[in-house]
C-alpha cells in the first residue's frame, strides 16, 4: 500500500509538471499533441495525488496517514524535479514517447 502511495505521488506530480509546455518538450513530447492533453494531465495528476492520500489514510489512519502523505508529497515533488533536471526523457512514458 505504501508503494502505491509513493508511485501515485510521483505520477501525480509528473502529470502536473508535464501539463506545462516547457516540461512537456523537455520530456520529448510533441508540441502539437500537448494542447488537448493539458487538462487531462492536470486532472489526472490531481486524481493520483488524491489516490496517494487515500492509500495513506487507509494504511495508517487519519493521524499518521496525513503526516505520511505530507512527507510523500515532498518526496514525490523532489523526485520529479530531479528527474526533470537530470533525465527528463524518462518522463517520456507519460508523453507517449519512449525514453532513449
Amino acid at each position: 500500500m505504501l508503494l502505491l502511495a509513493c508511485a501515485a505521488s510521483y505520477g501525480g506530480f509528473a502529470c502536473i509538471a508535464l501539463a506545462m509546455p516547457d516540461y512537456w518538450e523537455r520530456a520529448g513530447g510533441d508540441t502539437a499533441r500537448h494542447a488537448p492533453r493539458r487538462r487531462r494531465l492536470r486532472y489526472g495528476g490531481a486524481a493520483l495525488l488524491a489516490l496517494s492520500l487515500a492509500a495513506c489514510l487507509w494504511r495508517d489512519g487519519p493521524g499518521f496517514g496525513a503526516l505520511l502523505w505530507g512527507v510523500l508529497l515532498t518526496a514525490g515533488a523532489i523526485a520529479v524535479a530531479f528527474t526533470l533536471t537530470w533525465r527528463p526523457r524518462l518522463l517520456g512514458l507519460f508523453t507517449g514517447t519512449p525514453p532513449r
